[in-house]
């Protein structure tokens, strides 16, 4: 059959189909000519029949039926594919593709999948089997090192024991304590109050003075803004006590006066010179090595705070501030450490303290509490306090922990009761008495091994309580 080739037929309404005769067949019967006849003429393309180089022109032939011409030139295609292998093998590779490319997304996404899986929950380890046991091999040894693996261990212990809700510690505690004392009827406190976090509209209208008829920044909440522009999150677990002295000193920083002559040193870290702003690493100098702490900086079991019995206590602190208060010609600088002991002291002074250091714009007040007491998760802690909301009689506490708690109300009994704690090693020959502590003891990371580092520390109880920074 040549590259083109007619096909004639007749289309007539009222008789039915009859086989088209072509053109080009010499042998086929001539038929009777009909009204209306239509020519029709299809190019054979090499790769292909196309359907688009359609003629339609009058001929003489006809057929006695109509002539649908979609329905011919389909059955004529079939009839040419099926002796084309060309034409066969394009109707059929689109199955071949459409198979072979939902295989390769489907493998992509399941080794996808296993891939994250694995990365997510650290589940690729080097594994070896000997004598039918598995063992675990980490894929860097360099992980092994024992004293990074013994500072490991102490930040754990620190988490668990010290800074925690901890069974082991609290019947220690149990066994060597005696009954608290009865308090008298003006003594007694409410610590069921519950504490109200500043995490809403309502936390933060307590900083309002609502007593006149435009409420106004109360008078109590200066320090409030002051504290918060140079407050950091403590950069350990330990370093509580440090942390609120940095918060401290960079709130100091605004009350400077044109002659120099404050007596406020507020170092200048590197990274902001020439702005003055206290870090908890640049915080530390010469002063503070010898009396507060004498070794600083370099990881647990290196760093004072870092080591038994681990963070700051009061008295430590209260010189760790005294070391960059210096009281000059103009101004005198105070320091003073109040204990508080529910035996002889009432919530009422607690309260006027705290509230004439905030009305202060020149004091600034630290206190020093038991966690667990105002009902939160941990043990001794330290954080400034920012205000004073005379509507629920309660104190806004704010947590130089940022990654665990934000800032917190707490009703004043109940930190006063906080305050009214015992800290085990409340007094301990510092700043150097960790010198006598062995490699093992400098790590503690149990509570046989801490109990033993406390006995050589010469550790004594000694209440907790609050500290007040003032100026004359």
């Amino acid at each position: 059959m040549s590259q083109y080739q007619s096909i004639s037929m007749s289309l007539d309404g009222d008789q039915d189909w009859e086989v088209p005769i072509y053109k080009n067949d010499v042998e086929a019967k001539q038929q009777s000519p009909r009204t209306t006849d239509i020519y029709i003429e299809s190019t054979l393309h090499k790769e292909g029949i196309s359907r688009t180089d359609i003629q339609v022109c009058p001929i003489e032939e006809g057929y006695k039926s109509k002539c649908e011409r979609d329905t011919l030139l389909e059955n004529y295609v079939q009839d040419y594919s099926s002796n084309n292998p060309k034409a066969k093998n394009n109707t059929t590779f689109w199955p071949w593709s459409f198979i072979v490319m939902t295989t390769l997304c489907m493998g992509f996404c399941v080794g996808f999948s296993f891939g994250y899986y694995a990365s997510e929950y650290r589940h690729l380890s080097a594994r070896s089997t000997y004598h039918d046991e598995r063992i675990e091999m980490p894929l860097n040894p360099l992980k092994n090192n024992p004293i990074e693996n013994d500072a490991k261990k102490v930040f754990q212990f620190m988490d668990e024991f010290l800074f925690r809700d901890s069974p082991l510690l609290a019947n220690e505690e149990k066994q060597g304590k005696q009954d608290p004392p009865l308090r008298l009827s003006f003594q007694q406190t409410t610590t069921k109050k519950p504490i109200t976090y500043l995490s809403g509209i309502d936390a933060y209208s307590y900083l309002l003075d609502t007593s006149t008829i435009i409420p106004t920044i109360s008078q109590y909440s200066n320090d409030f803004f002051l504290i918060s522009s140079g407050l950091d999150s403590q950069i350990n677990q330990a370093y509580c006590g440090v942390a609120t002295v940095v918060a401290i000193l960079n709130s100091l920083r605004f009350i400077k006066t044109t002659d120099e002559d404050d007596g406020v040193d507020v170092p200048v870290d590197p990274n902001f010179d020439p702005y003055p702003y206290a870090t908890q690493i640049d915080i530390f100098n010469n002063c503070t090595r010898q009396t507060v702490i004498s070794h600083t900086g370099g990881g647990p079991g290196v760093d004072g705070i870092l080591t038994p019995p681990y963070g700051l206590n009061m008295d430590q602190v209260s010189k760790l501030l005294q070391c960059h208060l210096q009281s000059t010609k103009t101004y005198d600088w105070k320091v003073s450490i109040q204990y508080v002991d529910n035996t002889h002291q009432t919530v009422g002074k607690m309260k006027f303290d705290l509230k004439n250091a905030l009305f202060d714009p020149n004091s600034r007040v630290l206190v020093n509490y038991d966690r667990e007491t105002v009902g939160q998760v941990g043990g001794g802690h330290w954080s400034p306090v920012g205000s004073y909301s005379d509507s629920i009689d309660a104190f806004l506490i704010l947590d130089v922990a940022k990654y665990k708690y934000p800032p917190v109300w707490i009703q004043s009994e109940r930190l006063f009761d906080a305050m009214s704690t015992q800290d085990e090693c409340g007094q301990w020959n510092f700043p150097s008495g960790q010198d006598v502590l062995s490699q093992e003891e400098r790590f503690a990371h149990t509570p046989v091994d801490y109990a033993t580092s406390k006995t050589k520390l010469q550790c004594q109880s000694k209440l907790r309580g609050y500290i007040i920074v003032s100026r004359s």
